[in-house]
Order: structure tokens, then sequence, then C-alpha cells
């Protein structure tokens, strides 16, 4: 499929030169558009916990993407995208007091590496949308927190909007490529308990399409018929979307997803409910990780808007049984940039969030996340030696204090304070993390 794909997207370029006109009309050669990202940790941020000498953390790196659109033939056209992520030198790698932020990068060794993570072509009318290739699956169940590249799919999609106000799709996944922040869902967000985006710690895979059954249940035997999902997102209620998705991974989960919300622009507030159910189907190939053969979890969130303030509250509240998460999806009104802890069992979580326009340009951002303790057995997995999975004994929460600023058109500079303390001990001591981060974004 990536030859042809790569050929197609060779032809449509070929084609629009051929085309080009004697009265000298411009030849369109198709769109670039792309990123470059910095992140870097300063010295004071740490990693408590019961060790002698608590963790420093370093993950200073730089990469971004560049994707090429190609001209459209009959509304035909092709995408491909590099995405790349490198260490800035200013990392000590070879100190055993010091925790790598691997979530920065594509490799194990923290070397440089360049993914081809998109190449696929796609049709698209007034009504028809369809792709087929390598792309991101947009949808509440793929979508994350991610730093260089997201997870990446090989799949076949269609959506139709030709109901008044209503978009229905479906796609067939064959494989998945786990992007950059994979092995950071799995150790420090998901602590082994599998619920936090990944079922492995993907250090040596990012970038590489595999079978989707196989990434997720962390099984190169697995064998399945992939992935199967349909989606409906309707509009039909004023200043209401209502969206509703399944996941059918065929002999191992089924994921439902449904969430409404309404914003009222008259009076700047709106109401948000949400509900996520998985169950075991066929040979249930993923039920090792299950406490049942259901689980749930409900939310609610209302935010508002006053003059330079933006407010928001948010719960979310989860049943018996801990929510198996594979495919970095995150949903959950109350998750935070390091705490997904929703998707454990018997969560009952809220999160405060307080934004304050300083300048047009200038943001003050933070929040207050709290988890409380679950009943789901995990451990912090970074630390060193890997102590076993075992029962919560902390409360578990998160806070951030940082600012936002926007110099000029497609630059965008985030830093500040992230603290958050984890449900698990290592070495009879509560983890408790201060991130100290910035991040420079430059969109072109």
């Amino acid at each position: 499929m990536r030859g042809f794909i790569i050929a197609l997207l060779s032809l449509l370029t070929l084609d629009a030169l051929a085309n080009d006109d004697v009265n000298g009309s411009k030849v369109d050669w198709g769109d670039f558009e792309g990123r470059i990202r910095l992140y870097h940790i300063f010295e004071p941020a740490y990693i408590k916990s019961g060790r002698s000498k608590d963790y420093g953390i370093d993950a200073s790196t730089i990469g971004g993407h560049l994707r090429y659109k190609s001209p459209t033939y009959k509304n035909i056209g092709a995408t491909a995208a590099l995405y790349t992520a490198s260490g800035t030198g200013l990392n000590n790698l070879n100190d055993n007091d010091t925790i790598i932020g691997a979530g920065r990068f594509f490799s194990k060794d923290y070397s440089t590496k360049v993914v081809l993570g998109e190449l696929n072509l796609h049709y698209k009318d007034k009504t028809h949308h369809a792709r087929v290739g390598h792309f991101k699956l947009d949808t509440p169940l793929t979508n994350a927190i991610y730093t260089y590249m997201p997870n990446m799919f090989e799949a076949f999609l269609y959506e139709n909007s030709s109901l008044e106000d209503t978009t229905i799709s479906i796609a067939q996944v064959e494989k998945m490529a786990y992007g950059t922040r994979a092995p950071v869902e799995f150790g420090l967000i998901g602590e082994v308990t599998r619920t936090g985006g990944t079922t492995q710690n993907a250090l040596d895979t990012r970038g590489l399409f595999q079978d989707i059954e196989k990434q997720t249940v962390a099984d190169n035997a697995a064998e399945t018929n992939g992935l199967t999902t349909l989606g409906i997102v309707n509009k039909s209620i004023k200043n209401t979307t209502i969206r509703a998705w399944d996941f059918f991974a065929h002999d191992i989960i089924n994921m439902f997803y449904l969430d409404g919300t309404y914003k009222s622009k008259e009076y700047a507030f709106s109401l948000a409910a949400q509900y996520l159910r998985v169950d075991s189907v066929g040979k249930g190939l993923a039920d090792k990780w299950l406490d049942s053969s259901s689980a749930s979890m409900v939310g609610l969130k209302g935010t508002y808007k006053y003059k330079k303030a933006f407010f928001a509250l948010a719960y979310n509240h989860s049943g018996d049984s801990r929510i198996l998460n594979p495919w970095s999806g995150d949903p959950a009104y109350t998750s935070s940039f390091f705490s997904k802890n929703a998707y454990r069992a018997n969560v009952n979580a809220y999160r405060v969030d307080f934004k304050y326009d300083i300048f047009d340009n200038l943001k003050l951002i933070t929040f207050y996340a709290n988890y409380g303790k679950s009943t789901t057995k995990g451990s912090f997995a970074p630390a060193r030696p890997f102590e076993a999975i075992n029962d919560p004994r902390g409360e578990a929460m998160e806070e951030a204090l940082l600012l936002s600023y926007k110099p000029m058109k497609g630059v965008h500079i985030l830093g500040g304070l992230v603290y958050k303390t984890s449900e698990y001990y290592y070495q009879n001591q509560q983890v408790e993390i201060l991130d100290v981060d910035l991040l420079v974004t430059y969109n072109f």
C-alpha cells in the first residue's frame, strides 16, 4: 500500500504541473505545513519517594513534523508527514539519579529518529469523505495530549454527512503505531494499570506500525479481525452536540462512548455529560487486565466565561472495575497532564480550572484535580529497581500554575509548574512529582 500511495502522490503533483496553461497561471504544487517544538525541564524538577536521594528529571528535546498535501484531482488527494524528535544535548543520560522524559523521544536510547507517520489517500466532496493509509484517527477514544507524534493508525475511514446536522463515520483499523508519549502513558501516568492509554511501554516500537490486536494486548502471537469503529455526531438540537462512538476490537473488547455538550453563546456557559463502557468480547484476549467482564465511567462538566475570566468544574465516577484504555484516548473530563486516574476502579474525581486573560496574547492557566484513592493495583514504573504491583496507599492529585504567551502568529510559549502526587508508594513513601517545564511551539 505504501508504494502505491507514494506513486499516486507523485502523479498528482505531476498532473498539476502538466495542467499549467500557457497563460502563465500559477502551478498548484500542493501545500506544506508543519511544526517545530522545543521542550525543556528546569533543574528544580524532582520526583520524591522513599529513595535516599530524590530523582532529578531531564527532558530537553526539539522536534516536530513536516506535512505535505498534494494537489487534488477530482477531489482525490494524498498526504504524507514526517515526524522527528531529538535531544538538545542538555540531558544527563548517564546519571542513575536522573529520570529522562522518555515521552519526548522516539527511541529507547534517546537518539534522534525520523518516522513516516502519515501516508494516505483521501477523497472529499460536500457530503463524502474517505481516507485510506496511515493517519491519525480523530475520535474521543484516540485523542489525547501528545508531544511530537500522536498514535497513528493504518485504516480505511469513511464519513458521510448527507443527513442534516449529522455526520456518520465508519472505519476498519488494521495496524497502529504508538506515538512519542506512549512510555509516559504506561509508566508515569498509567503506573502499570493499563488504564493510562497503553498496555505496554513501547520504548523501542514507537513509530512502528504493527497489527492493532498485537498492540492492544501486547502479544505478538495475537490474531484477530482488527478494530472496527462507528461514530455518529449530531447537532440537530440548538447549541447542542451529541457524539456516540463504538470501537469493537474483535475477540478483545468493545468500547462504547457517549457524550453531549450544550453551549450557550448568550450567557457564555456550557454543560456536558459523558458515559464510557468497556466489555470483554469473543475470546477475551485482554481479560487478564480486566477486573470483570465490563467496566464503566460517567462524567459531568460545566464551564463559564465572565469577561477575561474562565471557570470550569468537572467530575468523574468509575465503577468497581478498571477501564482498559489501549489506544491513548482520553475523553475523561478530569484528566490532566500526568494523571488519567478516572479510568481506574472506584474513583470519584473532580477538577477545578481557572484561566484569566491578562492581555490578548497572555493568559494565566491554573487547575486543581483530586482523584482520591482507587482500588486498582499499580506501581510507579519509572523508579528503579521496579517494585511489584501493589494496592494504592495514598491520595492522588495534580495541580498546575502556567502562563500561555502568543507573541506572534504561529508561536506559542507555555511554561510553569505542575505538581502531582501518586496514589502509589515507592520504598514506603508516597511518590511526588514537580515538573518545571517550558514548551515553545512554532506552527507554519
